[in-house]
């Protein structure tokens, strides 16, 4: 992705990926860029289709058995009963179909921090042992 005029706005950083899920868009051993609403906290607006950068509450990451992960988002809406919309199901999937998808019954046990925007090339490692910071992906 070129770098110029259409920078996003937000909070822009980098994430090493740890894991196959995201094969082959995002591969183990990348550095990937991820864009964070700019005030922190929930990322706003719609994310269904993005790939994302989410915590878990009340799950784990199938791959990495750890509370982030990156996966596509994607939701399931109904009317509630003030006529206001809300999730009634999340799915966060996998790209790699040798990986599970992980399904939260409620929206409120998933925060998205981020969405995804690109891979940094020449930035790959292979590493035997995860970092602090690196994610499930």
């Amino acid at each position: 992705m070129p770098v110029g005029d259409a920078l996003p706005s937000g909070e822009v950083f980098a994430v090493r990926i740890e894991g196959r899920s995201m094969e082959p868009r995002i591969r183990d051993g990348d550095l990937a860029l991820f864009v964070s609403s700019s005030g922190g906290g929930a990322l706003a607006g719609s994310r269904q289709g993005k790939i994302v950068l989410a915590q878990l509450h009340s799950a784990t990451d199938p791959e990495g058995g750890g509370s982030y992960t990156v996966k596509r988002y994607r939701s399931e809406k109904k009317a509630g009963d003030e006529g206001e919309w809300e999730h009634s199901r999340v799915v966060l999937e996998s790209l790699n179909p040798e990986v599970e998808d992980i399904e939260v019954e409620r929206d409120d046990e998933v925060t998205v921090f981020a969405e995804f925007l690109h891979t940094l090339p020449d930035a790959r490692v292979q590493s035997e042992k995860p970092m602090a910071d690196e994610v499930s992906g």
